[in-house]
């Protein structure tokens, strides 16, 4: 391979099963290691052993493949994962379906009773397999579904074209629009597979990771088995990684996971034999190349240049479903990760902002994650979310909605002097402060600025 010196290449030497079936490997896995207990149920403690999952894997396939299910045809599950957990309303799911047309779905007795008028509609479901022991009309329950035992160590999985056929269906976040069916290869799942580690972690949502370092009740407790916290979804400035680590001795990184439903994990900082960086989401991952590209040349840049992330490589999609957005990639094949980023001199990259995002103040762009990484280290802010209002004059006036931590004050002039004496003309909060209770949140956690967007439309038009 010929290597481009602006392109930064993970490692393309990962290794994977020549059948290229990721549900087989999946399978064959679990068959080897039979007796080992696959999950434990937390309410009932019941367990299962990958030996009792491999098998009902199998009865399942047996199963459907009676029915007349086979290769190239949809399966929908749709049910809770626990009793808080709730399916998605109507209008989205309804798009949702319409996407991927399933043939089977799989419903819990809430789901089916609750969303089965948006599967009617669609009209492309065949058959309704219905967890629990509740019959209802229009279903068959999963137990009288499994009709054949198989026999395990005899059972093949359909062989498959690893490059090309899809394993799975999954969508996009929809943090800008409706999400979009993205199919995702067996190749894909397979390098993906290799970037999991037996490591142990603290999983945390950014804004999670934001309040331990204010948190007075912290100290309070032992963390000293925490070394690492695993974030995802959104930026985490570098000082708040820092400021976390000294609150926390143990700690020896906080590690930015980047990926996207589009492309799998793209950098993993785990894999790093270079050490951590602060605020880096770390190397590229295995068979990535990537490059950052001039957002209105769109020429790659060099490194601690800010531009559009692009990436390419086996984990990475061809197409939305239906290629609903054929503008996804560039002339050389690379998708364009809608990020807004850069990478260092030891090839690290450091995820800064989606371009959507952008604010465009007197004609020059800014990035909201600066405004907030500014507004955070205001002892009274404990959230802040910042984004354009239009202006006839300007462009976009950046505002921040501010939620305060409990018992502390402090008034919108205060916190516009806080950031304004600390940034250039181009930073000025120009549109002030909004003070509220909650931030909304969507999907993952991340902050929803379409909300915060659509709050100042209303208070205009009152």
């Amino acid at each position: 391979m010929i290597k481009n010196k602006l392109y930064q290449y993970g490692n393309q030497n990962g290794r994977v099963p020549a059948h290229l079936n990721f549900g087989k490997e999946v399978y064959d896995n679990m068959v080897a290691n039979k007796d080992i207990i696959a999950m434990i149920n937390a309410d009932t403690s019941e367990q299962m052993t990958y030996g009792e999952m491999a098998q009902s894997i199998a009865d399942i396939a047996l199963s459907l493949s009676r029915m007349g299910i086979g290769k190239g045809d949809v399966v929908c599950i749709c049910s809770e994962k626990n009793f808080e957990f709730l399916p998605t309303v109507l209008d989205p799911l309804a798009h949702r379906v319409k996407i991927v047309r399933p043939k089977v779905v799989f419903c819990s007795q809430t789901a089916f009773k609750q969303h089965k008028p948006v599967f009617d509609e669609v009209g492309s479901v065949e058959h309704y397999i219905l967890y629990g022991d509740q019959a209802q009309d229009g279903a068959i329950l999963f137990k009288d579904f499994l009709t054949e035992t198989a026999a395990l160590e005899d059972f093949e999985p359909v062989p498959v074209n690893g490059w090309e056929d899809t394993a799975f269906i999954v969508y996009s976040s929809g943090t800008t629009g409706l999400p979009k069916g993205v199919p995702v290869t067996h190749i894909g799942f397979l390098l993906n597979a290799q970037n999991m580690t037996t490591q142990e972690v603290l999983q945390l949502a950014p804004m999670i990771i934001t309040e331990l370092i204010k948190s007075a009740n912290l100290d309070r407790y032992d963390h000293s088995s925490v070394n690492y916290i695993v974030s995802s979804s959104t930026y985490i400035r570098e000082d708040a990684v820092l400021a976390v680590k000294k609150r926390i001795p143990s700690l020896v990184s906080v590690l930015q996971l980047y990926g996207m439903s589009e492309g799998g994990s793209i950098c993993n900082e785990l894999a790093c034999t270079k050490g951590y960086k602060a605020g880096s989401s770390g190397l590229p991952g295995l068979g990535f190349i990537m490059k950052v590209v001039d957002l209105e040349t769109r020429q790659p840049l060099g490194p601690n240049l800010r531009g559009e992330i692009c990436i390419k490589g086996p984990s990475v999609m061809k197409a939305y479903l239906g290629n609903v957005q054929p503008d996804c990639k560039d002339e050389e094949g690379f998708l364009k990760t809608g990020d807004i980023g850069y990478y260092d001199e030891d090839g690290y990259f450091f995820v800064v902002n989606r371009i959507k995002e952008l604010i465009k103040f007197n004609d020059i762009s800014v990035a909201p994650a600066e405004f907030e990484d500014i507004l955070l280290q205001h002892p009274a802010v404990r959230e802040v979310g910042v984004v354009g209002k239009p202006h006839p004059v300007h462009g976009e006036l950046p505002v921040a909605f501010i939620v305060l931590q409990s018992g502390a004050t402090a008034s919108e002039a205060e916190l516009v002097e806080h950031i304004n004496s600390r940034v250039t003309y181009k930073m000025r909060l120009a549109g002030g402060v909004r003070f509220i209770d909650r931030l909304p949140r969507g999907a993952g956690d991340k902050l929803d600025r379409i909300n915060l967007t659509q709050r100042l439309v209303d208070e205009d038009a009152n």
